[in-house]
């Protein structure tokens, strides 16, 4: 009987704990309701509950204190190479509505000696239940992210609604846009087509710059607001699937990379398009 009771108050303990990080959420989101701002982290304020604790409670990802151009806050995320390029940094989190078009935004610095490779993921926008890794392309689903490429260019990269296609789909950057040791600043819009309708748009702008675009676009083929913008997409990696996406050292051996990054800012609209 004493071990049944301890157990029940472990168990109400956890459940208010679970409680007051999602009231803690809600407020955030009802905060942001009123001025367009989705989600907005600048790490320099609370970081014991929402996207900053999340993204913190990740074993690759650690608090720079100061460690922005301006002294400010910042992540720095691990990038540990392994057979299927590196480790998965990935978390999903909610926005504070569902919206057709938005823009994210966030500063990124890649280490000095960080290794490009053959590429990989950063972050993105989706809906209730978005398509990634390869799996299945389905009308509710759908993803939109940006990715680093070989020498540091960018590609939109969107699971749409073409069926022939395992992996995502999306245009590459002419030029190198990122370049290691430098502050970058990356806006990325997305704007859902009409149902039925080839009209999505994709744009990705670095240090105010437009860099690479995607349009004639079919992200989604069902209506409903489970198929809206409604979650940030954290999602950061080396990858491809095989040791060829990896970083290694000068021996061939599996190394670990760094980024760093700050001011995320999700807002509903488009910043520079569509207006």
């Amino acid at each position: 009987m004493k071990y049944s009771n301890l157990f029940i108050i472990l168990i109400f303990i956890f459940g208010s704990f679970l409680l007051a990080e999602e009231i803690l959420i809600a407020e955030q989101i009802n905060e942001n309701k009123d001025v367009g701002v989705l989600l907005s982290e600048g790490f320099d304020g609370e970081l014991e509950a929402g996207l900053a604790k999340r993204l913190i409670s990740h074993p690759n990802v650690t608090l720079a204190k100061g460690g922005g151009g301006d002294g400010s806050n910042v992540i720095r995320v691990a990038y540990v190479g392994y057979e299927r390029g590196s480790k998965r940094v990935v978390m999903r989190y909610p926005l504070a509505k569902k919206v057709m078009e938005a823009t994210l935004s966030f500063d990124v610095k890649f280490d000095d000696d960080f290794q490009w490779v053959k590429g990989g993921k950063l972050h993105g926008l989706g809906p209730k239940s978005p398509v990634t890794g390869g799996k299945e392309r389905h009308p509710k689903g759908w993803s939109a992210r940006v990715v680093f490429k070989g020498e540091g260019r960018c590609q939109t990269y969107l699971y749409d609604q073409d069926k022939t296609k395992k992996w995502g789909v999306g245009e590459v950057s002419e030029e190198v846009v990122f370049k290691a040791g430098k502050w970058h600043h990356v806006e990325f819009e997305v704007r859902l087509n009409d149902l039925g309708k080839s009209n999505g748009v994709a744009r990705v702008f670095i240090d105010d710059q437009l860099v690479t675009e995607s349009e004639g676009v079919e992200l989604r083929g069902a209506d409903g607001v489970e198929t809206e913008i409604q979650q940030f997409m954290f999602s950061t990696f080396h990858g491809g699937h095989t040791p060829k996406w990896a970083p290694v050292d000068k021996e061939g051996k599996y190394t670990t990379v760094y980024a760093y990054y700050d001011n995320f800012v999700v807002m509903e609209g488009l910043k520079r398009i569509g207006k």
